[in-house]
């Protein structure tokens, strides 16, 4: 869950317990998995990690979850499997209404301790750190809203990236970050506060020019206090060149969107035919402050067809990129679709639409 409770609802003191589910055991649980990423001490939002901590809030996270805006994940399940889904299962939905409804109880003994790895390198010391040159400083008030950093990695030879791990400098303001090279625009990922880490899958890596530097596009929140972001950046490389080398294809309409003032939300189509046999490892959908909802859409030769990702309501206040759990691979000749609705603004006459691919020629 992350930073839309601004004010707790306390559960009334004395209601009876009517149910099994405990935070200690059940509800503390789902909290580390889906919400402390967020909401911890130092983090975007008010912390969730202890049971009174978390209790005053317990009628507005219902409210929350039940409206979707918590935890802030989008697409809708059943259509592709992610590795960082942020999406409560059915099952803890049912657990954490149950707990709310029934009393709050907290159980007896401690709840599992929470470990905050955050300040630890997830992948082991990195190959090469890198920290920007200088922070970008944000004031209280400012706007939600991206800003570059550019760091320069200092290659004297072509290396093959086969993984990254990004550490903002100060965790309450920073919602994602977008990483790509600055020369060539080649994607290399997203860091969210709940994905932390970049992978390439066994064998496929992306190429690093000598002297290539790295680009970071970073979604900022804003804190009570001025606040100044200097992250680093851990990168591992390759021994070797790889069997697959990870690419970048972007999916944009011909033509941008533009929605009219007062018309009904606009349907826009992006297509592209495979020229060959392709992996798909991750796609990231941006269609800007006026997206309202996306559909990626595979159709095979053969006729056949596989929705990748549907996103009924777009959260662009949560940037996010959907990394497959498992390559998707799909032949010669198919066509990736992508079709985007968006809403109508007034004084705004269009808006970005693109779906960025990172993906490798299947074996």
């Amino acid at each position: 869950m992350a930073a839309g409770l601004l004010w707790p609802r306390e559960a009334f003191p004395h209601n009876p317990i009517t149910t099994t589910v405990l935070f200690n055991r059940e509800v503390s649980k789902i909290f580390q998995q889906k919400c402390v990423q967020c909401h911890a001490a130092g983090g975007l939002a008010m912390p969730l990690t202890t049971y009174d901590e978390a209790r005053p809030w317990a009628v507005a996270i219902k409210e929350e979850m039940l409206e979707r805006r918590m935890p802030p994940w989008p697409a809708e399940r059943g259509y592709g499997e992610f590795a960082n889904d942020l999406g409560l299962t059915i099952r803890e939905r049912d657990f954490l209404i149950s707990w709310i409804d029934g009393g709050v109880p907290a159980g007896e003994g401690d709840p599992p301790a929470y470990m905050d790895h955050s300040a630890h390198w997830m992948l082991g010391t990195p190959d090469a750190l890198l920290t920007a040159a200088s922070g970008v400083t944000i004031e209280p008030g400012r706007p939600l809203g991206f800003s570059r950093i550019v760091v320069n990695t200092a290659l004297t030879q072509e290396k093959w990236l086969r993984a990254l791990d990004y550490k903002p400098a100060d965790k309450r303001v920073v919602r994602a970050a977008v990483l790509s090279i600055a020369e060539t625009g080649q994607y290399l990922g997203t860091w969210t506060p709940w994905h932390s880490t970049v992978e390439m899958p066994a064998g496929a890596a992306i190429r690093m020019a000598a002297r290539s530097r790295i680009a970071i596009d970073v979604f900022y929140q804003s804190a009570s206090v001025p606040v100044v972001d200097t992250p680093k950046l851990g990168l591992y490389f390759a021994a070797k060149r790889p069997a697959h080398e990870v690419a970048t294809t972007v999916l944009a309409p011909q033509a941008a969107p533009a929605p009219a003032a007062g018309a009904s939300a606009p349907r826009v189509k992006a297509s592209m035919v495979l020229s060959k046999d392709t992996s798909i490892l991750e796609m990231r959908p941006d269609l800007g402050s006026l997206g309202r909802s996306v559909e990626v859409k595979a159709i095979r030769p053969d006729g056949s067809s596989q929705v990748l990702l549907w996103i009924r309501k777009v959260r662009p206040e949560w940037p996010t990129s959907y990394v497959f759990r498992k390559p998707v691979t799909l032949p010669k000749g198919s066509t990736v679709q992508a079709i985007a609705y968006f809403n109508p603004a007034s004084g705004q006459t269009s808006s970005p639409f693109s779906v960025t691919f990172s993906s490798y020629d299947a074996p």
